[in-house]
């Protein structure tokens, strides 16, 4: 088996990219195509495209994203908005050159770091893409946005579309219309440690529904209830109807790239972030995202 790679660069606003593109042959065949895009720091997204025996290409995979300041060229990349352009620019040149390949699967294994000051420290040498405290960043974001991290930046969906939308009504009940119960009740259900009960009474007992009472929650203390009540209560409450698992991208769906984004505060409202109840927003505090156990970096 034989391999021929490609590099092209690609400037996106202040950022510029290195896009590698390695195709591995035998007997004149294509086998499969790898693209990876980085910067000084070259593997920072690697999809993997398969060919059928004749040499077509039938499916594009997201293998791995990784966030690091050297995932580009010359101006260090900006988590968030930097990563998302990342990963857009790479998608849209796959597509530029397979026409045939528009959607690309993924896991989604984000995560954010909810680690304390000093366990920060203590890992401050970690391998890329490793962090101090990790809790899962999909269900902390439907928590606080009404969608994961990949619907709202590229408008992601299950494969199973018929999946999605039951996905997707759970989400719409349980957050803005389901009754929320005596807050004792909730205390039953959610598990929380003691010492928070006074805490999230306060703001319980304000709240009309599940997405009012998350955005009460002080983004300083939003760590603290993730780690430990928030996300198995999320992952209770979308039992039977949400899975991490078979999501896809289709690049001609995706929400457009803005340089003027790039520039400017994350400001931008994504496919599924289009509620004003309650004005919740995931916080605005940077974190790290994972990818298939890679390092997106974001804010949360």
């Amino acid at each position: 088996m034989a391999s021929e790679d490609g590099r092209t660069d690609i400037p996106v606003g202040p950022y510029l990219f290195t896009i590698i593109d390695r195709t591995s042959m035998h007997k004149g065949g294509i086998i499969s195509r790898n693209f990876k895009i980085g910067g000084d720091y070259s593997d920072c997204v690697n999809v993997s495209i398969q060919y059928d025996d004749h040499s077509h290409p039938i499916s594009g995979k997201i293998q791995t994203i990784v966030y690091d300041e050297e995932c580009s060229k010359e101006v260090p990349l900006e988590r968030g908005e930097g990563s998302i352009t990342m990963i857009k620019t790479l998608l849209r040149h796959i597509h530029k050159m397979i026409p045939e390949i528009a959607s690309f699967s993924f896991d989604d294994m984000s995560a954010v770091e909810c680690g304390t000051d000093d366990e920060k420290r203590q890992s401050r040498h970690r391998k890329r893409g490793s962090h101090a405290r990790p809790v899962s960043l999909y269900y902390l974001s439907i928590a606080f946005n009404g969608c994961t991290w990949y619907e709202k930046h590229f408008r992601a969906t299950y494969k199973d579309k018929s999946s999605h939308r039951a996905y997707r009504s759970r989400v719409e009940h349980f957050l803005y219309t389901e009754p929320l119960p005596p807050f004792q009740d909730f205390l039953r259900i959610a598990n929380p440690p003691a010492e928070l009960y006074s805490e999230l009474e306060a703001l319980y007992e304000q709240a009309t529904h599940y997405a009012a009472f998350f955005s009460a929650i002080p983004k300083e203390r939003r760590c603290v209830h993730a780690r430990t009540w928030l996300v198995p209560f999320m992952k209770k409450g979308l039992e039977g109807v949400f899975s991490n698992e078979g999501w896809v991208i289709d690049v001609l769906d995706m929400t457009p790239l803005s340089l003027q984004g790039l520039q400017k505060a994350r400001g931008g409202r994504g496919a599924c972030k289009t509620r004003k109840r309650g004005g919740y927003s995931y916080p605005g505090r940077r974190v790290h995202h994972t990818l298939i156990g890679d390092d997106v970096g974001g804010d949360m």
